[in-house]
Protein backbone atom coordinates (compact mmCIF):
# COMPACT_ATOMS: atom_id res chain seq x y z
CA UNK A 1 0.00 0.00 0.00
CA UNK A 2 1.31 3.42 -1.34
CA UNK A 3 1.60 5.96 1.27
CA UNK A 4 3.23 9.48 1.81
CA UNK A 5 6.26 9.69 3.84
CA UNK A 6 6.74 10.65 6.81
CA UNK A 7 7.94 14.29 5.34
CA UNK A 8 6.40 16.20 8.28
CA UNK A 9 8.77 14.58 10.59
CA UNK A 10 11.97 15.74 9.86
CA UNK A 11 9.96 19.35 10.35
CA UNK A 12 9.08 18.84 14.28
CA UNK A 13 12.32 20.73 15.24
CA UNK A 14 11.32 23.86 13.11
CA UNK A 15 7.95 24.56 14.52
CA UNK A 16 8.87 27.03 17.21
CA UNK A 17 11.88 28.40 15.46
CA UNK A 18 11.85 32.43 13.99
CA UNK A 19 9.10 33.52 16.33
CA UNK A 20 9.60 36.78 18.01
CA UNK A 21 8.74 35.22 21.32
CA UNK A 22 9.58 36.11 24.88
CA UNK A 23 8.03 39.94 25.97
CA UNK A 24 6.25 40.03 29.29
CA UNK A 25 2.87 40.08 28.19
CA UNK A 26 1.79 37.62 25.36
CA UNK A 27 0.92 39.61 21.98
CA UNK A 28 -1.60 37.31 19.03
CA UNK A 29 1.77 35.77 17.84
CA UNK A 30 2.91 34.64 21.33
CA UNK A 31 -0.96 32.93 21.56
CA UNK A 32 -0.64 31.80 18.46
CA UNK A 33 2.57 29.90 18.28
CA UNK A 34 1.01 28.62 21.70
CA UNK A 35 -2.01 27.39 19.96
CA UNK A 36 0.32 25.72 17.59
CA UNK A 37 2.18 23.66 20.23
CA UNK A 38 -1.32 22.47 21.81
CA UNK A 39 -2.41 21.44 18.39
CA UNK A 40 -5.19 24.00 18.70
CA UNK A 41 -5.21 25.22 15.18
CA UNK A 42 -7.99 27.11 14.70
CA UNK A 43 -7.48 28.97 17.74
CA UNK A 44 -4.10 29.50 16.09
CA UNK A 45 -5.35 30.89 13.35
CA UNK A 46 -7.60 33.24 14.83
CA UNK A 47 -4.48 34.38 16.60
CA UNK A 48 -2.85 34.86 14.05
CA UNK A 49 -5.26 36.92 11.97
CA UNK A 50 -5.52 39.30 14.42
CA UNK A 51 -1.72 39.72 14.51
CA UNK A 52 -1.94 40.65 10.72
CA UNK A 53 -4.99 42.78 10.97
CA UNK A 54 -3.04 44.83 13.61
CA UNK A 55 0.50 44.81 11.70
CA UNK A 56 2.06 42.99 14.27
CA UNK A 57 5.35 40.34 12.25
CA UNK A 58 3.84 39.30 9.10
CA UNK A 59 6.63 37.29 8.37
CA UNK A 60 5.91 35.05 11.68
CA UNK A 61 2.29 35.67 11.62
CA UNK A 62 1.99 34.23 8.17
CA UNK A 63 4.04 31.23 8.70
CA UNK A 64 2.24 30.27 11.69
CA UNK A 65 -0.95 30.87 10.05
CA UNK A 66 0.69 28.45 7.51
CA UNK A 67 1.81 25.71 9.94
CA UNK A 68 -1.76 26.01 11.64
CA UNK A 69 -3.96 25.05 8.00
CA UNK A 70 -1.05 22.55 7.10
CA UNK A 71 -1.71 20.92 10.69
CA UNK A 72 -5.70 21.02 9.83
CA UNK A 73 -4.58 19.39 5.85
CA UNK A 74 -6.03 22.77 4.06
CA UNK A 75 -2.69 22.66 2.19
CA UNK A 76 -3.81 25.47 -0.45
CA UNK A 77 -4.76 27.38 2.20
CA UNK A 78 -0.92 26.30 3.85
CA UNK A 79 0.52 27.18 0.51
CA UNK A 80 -1.04 30.22 0.01
CA UNK A 81 -0.19 31.65 3.70
CA UNK A 82 3.71 30.53 3.01
CA UNK A 83 4.35 32.31 -0.15
CA UNK A 84 3.23 35.62 1.44
CA UNK A 85 5.65 34.86 4.34
CA UNK A 86 8.21 34.34 1.58
CA UNK A 87 7.24 37.77 -0.23
CA UNK A 88 7.28 39.37 3.44
CA UNK A 89 10.94 38.64 3.88
CA UNK A 90 14.18 40.48 2.88
CA UNK A 91 16.93 39.46 1.41
CA UNK A 92 18.78 39.64 5.17
CA UNK A 93 16.80 36.97 6.54
CA UNK A 94 18.17 33.50 4.77
CA UNK A 95 17.78 31.48 7.94
CA UNK A 96 14.11 32.92 7.99
CA UNK A 97 13.61 32.58 4.45
CA UNK A 98 15.10 28.74 4.35
CA UNK A 99 13.03 27.71 7.47
CA UNK A 100 9.51 28.77 5.45
CA UNK A 101 10.88 27.14 2.67
CA UNK A 102 10.70 23.38 4.47
CA UNK A 103 7.45 24.42 5.23
CA UNK A 104 6.44 25.08 2.05
CA UNK A 105 8.64 22.24 0.34
CA UNK A 106 6.42 19.73 2.68
CA UNK A 107 2.75 21.12 1.86
CA UNK A 108 3.45 20.67 -2.19
CA UNK A 109 5.08 17.61 -1.50
CA UNK A 110 1.82 16.59 0.32
CA UNK A 111 0.05 17.82 -2.21
CA UNK A 112 2.07 15.30 -4.89
CA UNK A 113 3.66 18.48 -6.72
CA UNK A 114 6.88 16.91 -6.90
CA UNK A 115 8.23 19.84 -9.34
CA UNK A 116 6.84 22.27 -7.21
CA UNK A 117 8.79 20.56 -4.06
CA UNK A 118 11.91 20.11 -6.02
CA UNK A 119 12.03 24.40 -7.01
CA UNK A 120 11.53 24.91 -3.35
CA UNK A 121 14.25 22.25 -1.97
CA UNK A 122 16.40 23.75 -4.88
CA UNK A 123 15.99 27.41 -3.45
CA UNK A 124 16.63 25.76 0.55
CA UNK A 125 19.92 23.76 -1.21
CA UNK A 126 21.31 27.71 -2.44
CA UNK A 127 21.08 28.85 0.75
CA UNK A 128 22.62 25.63 2.85
CA UNK A 129 24.10 22.81 1.75
CA UNK A 130 21.54 20.35 4.22
CA UNK A 131 20.23 16.63 4.53
CA UNK A 132 16.82 17.43 4.72
CA UNK A 133 16.78 19.47 1.92
CA UNK A 134 18.96 16.57 -0.50
CA UNK A 135 16.22 13.83 0.88
CA UNK A 136 13.20 15.68 0.55
CA UNK A 137 14.65 16.47 -3.10
CA UNK A 138 15.40 13.17 -3.92
CA UNK A 139 11.94 11.58 -2.40
CA UNK A 140 10.62 13.90 -5.44
CA UNK A 141 12.77 12.41 -7.92
CA UNK A 142 11.52 9.32 -7.52
CA UNK A 143 8.17 9.54 -7.05
CA UNK A 144 8.72 11.23 -10.55
CA UNK A 145 10.23 8.25 -11.57
CA UNK A 146 13.83 9.75 -12.08
CA UNK A 147 15.45 7.27 -9.54
CA UNK A 148 19.43 8.08 -10.79
CA UNK A 149 18.81 11.97 -10.17
CA UNK A 150 17.05 10.85 -6.55
CA UNK A 151 19.96 8.32 -5.78
CA UNK A 152 22.51 11.59 -6.46
CA UNK A 153 20.37 13.41 -3.47
CA UNK A 154 20.29 10.68 -1.36
CA UNK A 155 24.01 9.77 -1.20
CA UNK A 156 24.36 13.75 -0.58
CA UNK A 157 21.82 13.49 1.98
CA UNK A 158 23.65 10.46 3.54
CA UNK A 159 27.27 12.21 3.27
CA UNK A 160 26.11 15.27 5.13
CA UNK A 161 24.29 13.86 8.02
CA UNK A 162 26.22 9.52 7.86
CA UNK A 163 24.85 8.71 11.61
CA UNK A 164 21.15 9.54 11.65
CA UNK A 165 19.46 6.12 11.18
CA UNK A 166 15.90 7.87 10.30
CA UNK A 167 17.12 9.67 7.10
CA UNK A 168 18.36 5.59 5.75
CA UNK A 169 14.95 4.37 6.79
CA UNK A 170 13.01 7.40 4.73
CA UNK A 171 15.08 6.77 2.04
CA UNK A 172 14.33 3.19 2.33
CA UNK A 173 10.79 4.11 2.55
CA UNK A 174 11.21 5.44 -0.75
CA UNK A 175 12.78 2.76 -2.72
CA UNK A 176 9.99 0.46 -1.27
CA UNK A 177 6.85 2.30 -2.04
CA UNK A 178 8.67 2.25 -5.61
CA UNK A 179 8.55 -1.38 -5.09
CA UNK A 180 12.80 -1.04 -5.27
CA UNK A 181 13.29 -2.57 -1.87
CA UNK A 182 16.86 -4.09 -3.09
CA UNK A 183 17.75 -1.07 -4.10
CA UNK A 184 17.27 0.81 -0.81
CA UNK A 185 19.17 -2.54 0.86
CA UNK A 186 22.33 -0.59 0.43
CA UNK A 187 21.21 2.36 2.64
CA UNK A 188 20.00 -0.08 5.65
CA UNK A 189 23.13 -2.19 5.60
CA UNK A 190 25.42 1.12 5.27
CA UNK A 191 23.20 2.04 8.46
CA UNK A 192 23.99 -0.95 10.22
CA UNK A 193 27.41 0.21 10.42
CA UNK A 194 26.60 3.16 12.61
CA UNK A 195 28.12 2.86 16.21
CA UNK A 196 25.09 3.13 18.15
CA UNK A 197 25.29 6.13 21.03
CA UNK A 198 22.38 5.43 23.01
CA UNK A 199 19.32 2.51 23.64
CA UNK A 200 17.34 4.52 21.59
CA UNK A 201 19.29 3.03 18.66
CA UNK A 202 17.88 0.11 18.91
CA UNK A 203 14.88 0.64 17.86
CA UNK A 204 16.07 1.94 14.36
CA UNK A 205 18.79 -1.16 14.04
CA UNK A 206 15.71 -2.89 14.91
CA UNK A 207 13.48 -1.34 12.01
CA UNK A 208 16.36 -1.78 9.45
CA UNK A 209 16.48 -5.34 10.63
CA UNK A 210 12.81 -5.69 10.47
CA UNK A 211 13.11 -4.36 6.75
CA UNK A 212 16.09 -6.73 6.45
CA UNK A 213 14.04 -9.82 7.08
CA UNK A 214 15.95 -10.78 9.93
CA UNK A 215 13.63 -10.80 12.61
CA UNK A 216 15.51 -13.02 15.37
CA UNK A 217 17.68 -9.81 15.49
CA UNK A 218 15.16 -7.31 15.46
CA UNK A 219 13.18 -9.51 18.46
CA UNK A 220 16.67 -9.10 20.85
CA UNK A 221 17.04 -5.43 19.68
CA UNK A 222 13.51 -5.22 20.81
CA UNK A 223 12.80 -6.55 24.01
CA UNK A 224 14.34 -4.60 26.69
CA UNK A 225 12.53 -1.73 24.54
CA UNK A 226 9.45 -3.65 24.62
CA UNK A 227 9.86 -4.31 28.96
CA UNK A 228 10.17 -0.52 29.43
CA UNK A 229 6.93 -0.12 27.19
CA UNK A 230 8.29 1.95 24.94
CA UNK A 231 5.39 2.68 22.40
CA UNK A 232 7.10 2.47 19.12
CA UNK A 233 9.02 -1.00 20.03
CA UNK A 234 5.55 -2.71 21.30
CA UNK A 235 4.33 -1.68 17.79
CA UNK A 236 7.24 -2.84 16.14
CA UNK A 237 7.15 -6.09 17.95
CA UNK A 238 3.98 -6.78 16.96
CA UNK A 239 4.99 -6.66 13.76
CA UNK A 240 8.07 -9.04 14.25
CA UNK A 241 5.51 -11.74 15.92
CA UNK A 242 3.26 -11.20 12.56
CA UNK A 243 6.47 -11.96 10.09
CA UNK A 244 6.68 -14.92 12.13
CA UNK A 245 3.24 -16.19 12.47
CA UNK A 246 3.21 -15.92 15.73
CA UNK A 247 -0.54 -13.91 16.29
CA UNK A 248 -0.56 -14.96 19.68
CA UNK A 249 2.76 -13.52 21.10
CA UNK A 250 1.47 -10.23 18.69
CA UNK A 251 -2.13 -10.11 19.91
CA UNK A 252 -0.20 -10.28 23.89
CA UNK A 253 1.86 -7.18 22.49
CA UNK A 254 -0.91 -4.90 20.69
CA UNK A 255 -3.05 -5.73 23.91
CA UNK A 256 -0.44 -4.70 26.03
CA UNK A 257 0.14 -1.17 24.06
CA UNK A 258 -3.21 -0.35 24.63
CA UNK A 259 -3.43 -1.18 28.29
CA UNK A 260 -0.29 0.85 29.14
CA UNK A 261 0.11 3.41 26.36
CA UNK A 262 -3.25 3.98 24.93
CA UNK A 263 -5.73 3.06 22.17
CA UNK A 264 -4.62 3.95 18.60
CA UNK A 265 -5.61 3.26 14.92
CA UNK A 266 -2.21 1.40 14.64
CA UNK A 267 -3.01 -1.09 17.48
CA UNK A 268 -6.28 -1.79 16.19
CA UNK A 269 -5.07 -2.74 12.93
CA UNK A 270 -2.19 -4.75 14.58
CA UNK A 271 -5.20 -6.85 16.03
CA UNK A 272 -7.14 -7.06 12.86
CA UNK A 273 -4.16 -8.39 11.25
CA UNK A 274 -3.67 -11.28 13.90
CA UNK A 275 -7.56 -11.64 13.68
CA UNK A 276 -7.12 -11.94 9.69
CA UNK A 277 -4.46 -14.77 10.34
CA UNK A 278 -6.26 -16.89 12.59
CA UNK A 279 -9.43 -16.82 10.36
CA UNK A 280 -11.45 -14.57 13.03
CA UNK A 281 -13.04 -12.24 10.33
CA UNK A 282 -15.94 -11.35 12.74
CA UNK A 283 -13.54 -10.31 15.54
CA UNK A 284 -11.21 -8.27 11.97
CA UNK A 285 -14.28 -6.58 11.69
CA UNK A 286 -14.99 -5.48 15.24
CA UNK A 287 -11.43 -4.15 15.95
CA UNK A 288 -11.34 -2.39 12.70
CA UNK A 289 -15.01 -0.34 13.26
CA UNK A 290 -13.31 0.44 16.77
CA UNK A 291 -10.11 1.89 15.28
CA UNK A 292 -12.26 3.94 12.98
CA UNK A 293 -13.80 5.51 15.68
CA UNK A 294 -11.20 6.97 17.23
CA UNK A 295 -10.24 10.46 17.19
CA UNK A 296 -6.19 10.18 16.02
CA UNK A 297 -5.93 9.74 11.78
CA UNK A 298 -2.64 8.44 11.65
CA UNK A 299 -3.06 4.67 10.82
CA UNK A 300 -6.22 4.59 9.35
CA UNK A 301 -5.76 4.64 5.80
CA UNK A 302 -4.36 1.11 6.56
CA UNK A 303 -7.50 0.05 9.11
CA UNK A 304 -10.09 0.88 6.36
CA UNK A 305 -8.69 -1.14 3.82
CA UNK A 306 -7.80 -4.07 6.05
CA UNK A 307 -11.54 -3.66 6.84
CA UNK A 308 -12.29 -4.12 3.31
CA UNK A 309 -10.44 -7.42 3.13
CA UNK A 310 -12.23 -8.65 6.31
CA UNK A 311 -15.56 -7.86 4.89
CA UNK A 312 -14.19 -9.64 1.91
CA UNK A 313 -13.57 -12.39 3.75
CA UNK A 314 -16.36 -12.73 5.23
CA UNK A 315 -18.62 -12.96 2.28
CA UNK A 316 -19.94 -9.60 2.75
CA UNK A 317 -19.57 -8.39 -0.55
CA UNK A 318 -21.88 -5.24 -0.17
CA UNK A 319 -20.25 -4.18 2.83
CA UNK A 320 -16.81 -4.71 1.46
CA UNK A 321 -18.12 -2.30 -1.81
CA UNK A 322 -19.39 0.50 0.56
CA UNK A 323 -16.44 1.11 2.29
CA UNK A 324 -14.18 0.55 -0.98
CA UNK A 325 -15.73 3.49 -2.74
CA UNK A 326 -15.25 5.41 0.94
CA UNK A 327 -11.43 4.61 0.21
CA UNK A 328 -10.83 5.89 -2.62
CA UNK A 329 -12.31 8.77 -1.89
CA UNK A 330 -10.13 9.90 1.06
CA UNK A 331 -6.89 8.29 -0.75
CA UNK A 332 -7.39 8.63 -4.56
CA UNK A 333 -4.04 8.07 -5.54
CA UNK A 334 -3.32 4.55 -3.67
CA UNK A 335 -3.21 2.36 -6.73
CA UNK A 336 -3.63 -0.98 -4.24
CA UNK A 337 -7.13 0.42 -3.05
CA UNK A 338 -8.25 2.10 -6.75
CA UNK A 339 -7.58 -2.32 -8.06
CA UNK A 340 -9.44 -3.55 -4.86
CA UNK A 341 -12.58 -1.30 -5.82
CA UNK A 342 -12.28 -2.37 -9.52
CA UNK A 343 -12.19 -5.71 -8.21
CA UNK A 344 -15.33 -5.24 -5.91
CA UNK A 345 -17.22 -3.82 -9.04
CA UNK A 346 -16.77 -6.51 -11.31
CA UNK A 347 -18.43 -8.42 -8.94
Amino acid sequence: MKKRIGILCLLTALLLGGCGRGNDEPTNLDEGYTALEEERFDDAIASFDTAIAEVEDEVSAYRGRGIAYLGLGNYSEALSNFNQALESTTDRMEDTRKDILYYKASTQYQQEDFDGTIESCSEILQIADEADAHYLRGASFMEKGEEDTAKADFDAAVALAPSDYSLYLNIYECYREQNLSADGDDYLNTALNIESTDEADNYDKAKIYYYLEDYEQAQELLGPLVESLDGPSLLLMGQVYLKLNDTAHARSVYQQYKSSVGEIPAVYNGLVLCDLADGDTQSAIDNALTGLELNEDDGKQELLYNLIVAYEEAGDYESAKQRSQEYISLYPSDEAGVREYEFLMSR
